[in-house]
């Protein structure tokens, strides 16, 4: 039986349980393991840290499936400065599984980091879900979205829509993330069903980026917003660079809950 110490983290509610061990456990099985709700610790997703040959990370979704996940990337630049991995470092870089990204930390707790370029936006897809015809918005910010603008998201069935459109045939075997938005007074307000956890969560960042680059696109914000999800508020805010693409930045909150040790 191995023993493994581990961090619960938590992100504007999306919440990860995070451990810097050897690799020779095999990362996708224990997420599956750790991430189990009732029978394990419970999490969105597992965060495996390191810092050889260079400080980054890797993130398995609970199901085992890896991704990119710009929460996740938060909570592990806010955890890598507070066990003093970064040196007293305020800005640092990661690398990522969609390469060396920037991260700051802004004050306790709250942390900015730098999000992989976006792209393959599509606005207006039309699409039949549950019977009715609507039309989403496409964009992949570093893992597939599509966006679909809705009245009342607060009452809204966001599991059994979410379900529907994340396994829609139109994604092939691929899949999407699936978020739903409603604008109000100029802020953002968002619920997301997520591929790899198959529900809802209380925040995903990839989600929050595609809400707010969509919402531009759309004329319904600018190159700065407040994006408002179930666990928190978040602040994406993106400058051009070259190309047409984003320099893209997400701010927001995140904390280590507490710590542990599991017999595996």
């Amino acid at each position: 039986m191995k023993r493994l110490p581990f961090f619960k983290m938590s992100a504007a509610g999306n919440d990860f349980v995070l451990v810097a061990a050897d690799k020779n456990l095999k990362a996708s099985h224990l997420a599956r393991v750790l991430c189990r709700p009732k029978e394990g610790i419970g999490a969105d997703g597992l965060l495996w840290v390191y810092r050889k040959p260079g400080l980054g990370f890797d993130y398995y979704n609970s199901d085992g499936s890896a991704a990119f996940c710009g929460n996740g990337m938060r909570a592990a630049a806010w955890w890598m400065s507070q066990k003093n991995w970064t040196r007293g470092k305020k800005e640092f870089k990661l690398q990522t599984p969609k390469g060396i990204l920037g991260a700051r930390i802004i004050s306790p707790e709250r942390v900015s980091v730098q999000m992989p370029k976006a792209f393959g936006a599509r606005l207006n897809v039309p699409i039949a879900v549950l019977g009715r015809k609507v039309k989403i918005h496409l964009i992949d910010t570093g893992v597939p979205h599509a966006v679909l603008p809705v009245k009342n998201l607060e009452k809204f069935d966001v599991n059994s829509w979410g379900s529907q459109i994340r396994n829609h045939r139109f994604f092939s075997t691929r899949g999407t993330n699936a978020d739903f938005i409603e604008i109000k007074s100029g802020k953002i307000y968002i619920r997301t069903f997520e591929r790899g956890v198959e529900a809802e969560t209380l925040a995903c960042g990839t989600g929050v980026v595609a809400a707010a680059i969509i919402s531009y696109l759309m004329g319904k914000s600018g190159t700065s917003a407040q994006v408002a999800s179930r666990g928190g508020n978040l602040q994406v805010s993106f400058n051009p660079v070259r190309d047409g693409a984003l320099e893209i930045f997400l701010k927001g909150p995140a904390k280590i809950v507490y710590q542990g040790v599991i017999d595996l």
